[in-house]
């Protein structure tokens, strides 16, 4: 058959819109001089929504939890 052609795709365009431009955040804890601790994060937006419907299941599942075992 002829000459080998390699398929090139490429990659899908970026979400564009203000659910999908991130956040940072950065904090910093000191305790005294022996102690400190740093945190960083980078979420969108959507994923803050997903993070929040995430923590909404887990309290309500042990919510449940709860009332079951008054029973």
């Amino acid at each position: 058959m002829g000459k080998d052609r390699e398929i090139v795709r490429s990659a899908p365009p970026e979400p564009q819109g203000p659910l999908f431009t991130p956040q940072r955040a950065a904090a910093r804890l000191q305790i005294g001089e022996r102690f400190a601790a740093t945190a960083e994060v980078e979420v969108t937006p959507a994923g803050l929504l997903a993070i929040g419907g995430m923590v909404a299941a887990i309290l309500l599942g042990g919510a449940i939890l709860a009332r079951a075992a008054k029973r």
